[in-house]
């Protein structure tokens, strides 16, 4: 039987004809299956166990490289953050150079041992040598004590005995590495101490800026003598942690989870304290001293919500909240002076007894 020569065998070619296409070359169809073909591939090796594996510790190692590094910038005095980022963490001059120039003139440096056994410095301003009244002034990160002239100045006027500690790897302070507060409050009940032992009838205020101010707060939550009558706080964080999270992703280039939390249990672990434990919210809730807190309404680097959870948190009648409208941070008392040192000072008034 003779075959149709209109119809050809398919094993005897190499192209493929398309009926419903008119018998041209189905192109269209050939390449979608080499995406797909190249589709699968690419899935295959995605979600492969191995590669998942990898990925994920690496991943793991790189935050918990990037928590350790942070860990150790922030602890460290001279590394916590570059100088031209300072600025937006402190805006200098805290006191204007007239006043400081009358620090270095008139202070007397003076040092201690702490009950480490560490030594540190400070300045120390006895005009009125038969006042019993004291305070104890301590300056911000990335400052000292002779940043805290303006503050000293207005104190002395007022017939107080001064003493501006140098906080831990400030000055001449040892210790190569800060708490922001947590062991810093231990050494400020020493400084109370070292007046008390020379002045038996000394009536104590602290006073801090800043990184100080919580130190002070964190210091209220200690058993403190009766000599000490009160506290000041301006510009204070209520906890470290807080303090990172709000603030991390400004100064360092590392998102704030888990980088903060890392960095948190490596101090832990190398250092003996987390950023948990430095909160001065908790302590300030065991104070048995009055506290004024202060704080600028534009603050950018510690919300004012911190500083309202810490007036909440006094306990004593006669605390009270000063809040500076447009003032950034730790920049309260050059805003609204004279509402800022009248409130200082009827605080103290009131309290010295």
């Amino acid at each position: 039987m003779e075959e149709n020569k209109d119809v050809q065998n398919v094993n005897d070619t190499e192209t493929v004809y398309d009926e419903g296409n008119n018998g041209e070359y189905d192109g269209e169809y050939y390449e979608e299956s080499k995406v797909k073909t190249a589709l699968r591939k690419i899935v295959s090796f995605v979600f492969n166990k191995k590669m998942i594996a990898m990925l994920l510790v690496l991943i793991v190692v790189s935050q918990v490289i990037t928590g350790v590094v942070l860990g150790n910038v922030v602890t460290d005095p001279d590394t916590f953050v570059e100088p031209s980022k300072a600025e937006k963490i402190i805006r200098f001059p805290l006191s204007e150079p007239a006043y400081v120039k009358w620090l270095e003139s008139n202070a007397e440096k003076i040092a201690m041992k702490n009950s480490d056994g560490k030594n540190l410095s400070g300045l120390s301003l006895s005009e009125n040598t038969t006042s019993h009244s004291y305070i104890i002034i301590c300056h911000p990160l990335t400052s000292n004590s002779l940043d805290m002239a303006l503050y000293a100045h207005h104190f002395c006027d007022l017939g107080f005995n001064v003493i501006i500690p140098d906080s831990r790897g400030y000055g001449d302070s040892e210790y190569s590495r800060i708490s922001f507060g947590y062991f810093e409050k231990n050494d400020i009940l020493d400084w109370v101490n070292g007046i008390i032992k020379k002045d038996v009838k000394a009536k104590i205020f602290l006073f801090g800026v800043g990184m100080g101010g919580s130190t002070v707060l964190m210091a209220s939550g200690l058993d403190l003598p009766e000599n000490v009558k009160g506290i000041i706080s301006d510009s204070a964080y209520s906890d470290v942690k807080s303090l990172f999270k709000e603030n991390v992703k400004k100064f360092y280039p590392v998102p704030a989870f888990p980088a903060v939390e890392v960095a948190s249990l490596y101090v832990k672990a190398t250092q003996g304290w987390s950023f948990s434990d430095a909160d001065a919210v908790k302590s300030v809730e065991n104070s048995e001293v009055p506290v004024l807190i202060i704080h600028g309404g534009e603050d950018t680097i510690v919300p004012v919500d911190q500083s309202n959870d810490l007036y909440e948190a006094c306990p004593v009648k006669g605390s009270d909240h000063l809040l500076v409208r447009g003032a950034m941070h730790a920049q309260t008392q050059t805003f609204q002076n004279e509402k800022y040192w009248k409130s200082v000072d009827e605080f103290v008034l009131v309290n010295l007894g």
